[in-house]
């Protein structure tokens, strides 16, 4: 956290802004509209995920990366009975909703799995590698045992930096098998998202132009207070559609134009609150430089203490340092390490 977003956050908590339209407060949703693309930007994201792009995408501000993966969940499961329906009208709609299923790695965070549940959509926790990688050939082999089986792929959970040991899934190769399929990709990089803007980490980027859609936590790497995770779209219409409702008190004369979003269609809540303004702050008062060295501070101080590991006999380092994370434990029995962290 920082002092600027702190600073951010009293004064959107003062204006009292609920931004669910862009009518409610100009300032609220033309203001995310710009940081959303200076983050893009930042991030070196590919083109068709800003806001000033011709395309259909764009980024939007949620409360966290659960709430991003859900989100991107229900878009992508809409979408697949859409699809199926007018594939084939023969079935029901809910035969249809009873054969979907959806994937990631048994190494994803916890709220993956909570987005299945809460879209009551099975998801497959597909086994990574030995190096805790998820790759195509594993995401192939489920998908095509399910499709036989009569099921119908709908969405695959990738991670950019998981929770246990920030390991990497393989993006191009799952691109490749989800591209295959109509499988919606999603990529959850809330913590190692911040990386992408250091050019000693390009690596991470490669195939991110392939993707429907990712998210990255600002309140992991980026100094800005709980709660911002950062969400981008490819085709923004595919959750607007899924997730439109209207009222005769929500419309007004400048729905549906591309540069003034509504952004209620979306996330999960109506109302919305202005966070963007304590990520313009932040930006402005740090620059992308201060945000770019606290970053490299972190991943130099996780090195510095990866180092101190290895010089002692007593601990070994379990999985390759990754950005500011070092896995380690005390050699012997597991009840050593429980007794450490416990002290600690």
């Amino acid at each position: 956290v920082s002092y600027p977003s702190i600073v951010g956050e009293i004064l959107s908590s003062g204006f009292g802004i609920v931004g669910f339209s862009w009518i409610c407060s100009p300032a609220c949703t033309e203001l995310e509209v710009v940081v959303m693309d200076w983050l893009a930007k930042f991030l070196k994201l590919p083109s068709h995920f800003l806001h000033e792009s011709e395309g259909p995408g764009g980024g939007v501000i949620q409360g966290s990366a659960s709430e991003a993966v859900l989100v991107a969940v229900l878009a992508a499961r809409e979408q697949a009975v859409r699809r199926e329906r007018e594939c084939h009208p023969e079935q029901s709609e809910s035969e249809i909703r009873g054969k979907l299923i959806a994937y990631s790695s048994d190494q994803s965070n916890s709220c993956i799995e909570k987005a299945g549940v809460l879209a009551a959509m099975p998801i497959k926790l597909l086994p990574a590698g030995d190096d805790l990688v998820l790759r195509g050939a594993a995401l192939k082999e489920a998908i095509e045992r399910d499709v036989a089986a009569g099921l119908i792929p709908v969405i695959c959970v990738a991670t950019l930096g998981t929770t246990g040991t920030c390991a990497y899934d393989d993006i191009e190769s799952l691109s490749s098998i989800c591209e295959q399929h109509q499988v919606w990709l999603h990529v959850d990089a809330a913590y190692a998202g911040g990386a992408f803007a250091l050019d000693e980490c390009a690596e991470l980027r490669r195939g991110l132009d392939r993707v429907d859609s990712l998210n990255f936590n600002l309140h992991k790497f980026m100094l800005v207070n709980f709660d911002c995770s950062a969400m981008w779209l490819r085709d923004a219409n595919k959750v607007i559609d899924s997730f439109n409702v209207d009222r005769i008190y929500l419309k007004h004369k400048h729905e549906g134009q591309t540069q003034i979003p509504d952004f209620r269609h979306w996330q999960i809540p109506l109302g919305r609150r202005f966070r963007a303004l304590k990520v313009w702050i932040t930006f402005r008062t740090l620059g992308a430089e201060g945000l770019r060295a606290h970053m490299r501070k972190h991943i130099d101080l996780a090195i510095q203490f990866e180092n101190l590991v290895k010089a002692d006999e007593r601990f070994e380092v379990v999985a390759p340092r990754a950005l500011g994370l070092v896995c380690f434990r005390a050699k012997g029995d597991n009840e050593v390490t429980s007794q450490l962290l416990q002290r600690l």
